[in-house]
């Protein structure tokens, strides 16, 4: 990943003026900074999900910023696993039918969603839920479910927001396990905003912003 000369405002709000840095395959960067500081502006930038107000942004020699919204949502789809900090779970839907919505859009047919949905689900700890409606869960059964979700595919990326706020002590433990495994055994790149130290020290780099949006 390679952002260069990045821009983004909200009307006067100035996030970020003239941001550069690069992501290197197989890194794990832990973001972190006090609240308002853009963290979530930046991942959500590097998943396609906002556009910056200029420069570009190169994920896997695919410059986002020249990509329609069809193809942004086709990229991540394929690429990336993403943990959103506000949970996206449709409640009218299985967990198992959450989980395996990318397979869903990647046009994956459904004995092969269901294996592989069942085997994220079985990762992470929640295949005893798979037929329950998402919308009984609590908010941490949720955070599991996106979880299980953004890893459904093997996605070579994991963007993630964070992933721990909303979980007790053990369910922590369980990402962090798996976060670290799928790092350094499979190469995956990892790029984390968080509060927890935790997570900071798993990570290989911890960036920190510092600036504050008025």
């Amino acid at each position: 990943m390679v952002l260069k000369h990045v821009r983004k405002s909200y009307g006067e709000a100035e996030v970020y003026s003239d941001l550069h840095f690069q992501l290197l395959k197989g890194t794990f960067v832990a973001l972190s900074g006090p609240i308002g500081s853009g963290k979530t502006t930046m991942l959500n930038m590097l998943a396609g999900l906002e556009r910056p107000s200029g420069g570009t942004i190169v994920v896997k020699g695919q410059d986002l910023t020249k990509m329609d919204d069809d193809g942004l949502a086709a990229f991540r789809a394929a690429n990336i696993g993403l943990v959103p900090q506000v949970q996206t779970v449709i409640p009218e839907l299985t967990v198992a039918e959450n989980v395996e919505l990318p397979l869903y859009f990647l046009g994956v047919d459904k004995d092969a969603r269901r294996q592989k949905a069942g085997a994220a689900m079985a990762k992470v700890g929640i295949s005893g839920e798979a037929s329950r409606l998402a919308g009984t869960l609590s908010v941490g059964e949720r955070q599991m479910v996106s979880f299980a979700r953004a890893l459904v595919n093997d996605p070579p990326i994991l963007l993630l927001d964070e992933p721990t706020e909303a979980l007790d002590p053990l369910m922590s433990e369980v990402v962090l396990g798996l976060l670290r495994g799928d790092n350094m055994t499979k190469g995956k790149t990892i790029f984390v905003t968080t509060h927890d130290r935790k997570v900071t020290e798993l990570a290989r780099t911890t960036l920190r912003v510092r600036k504050k949006i008025p």
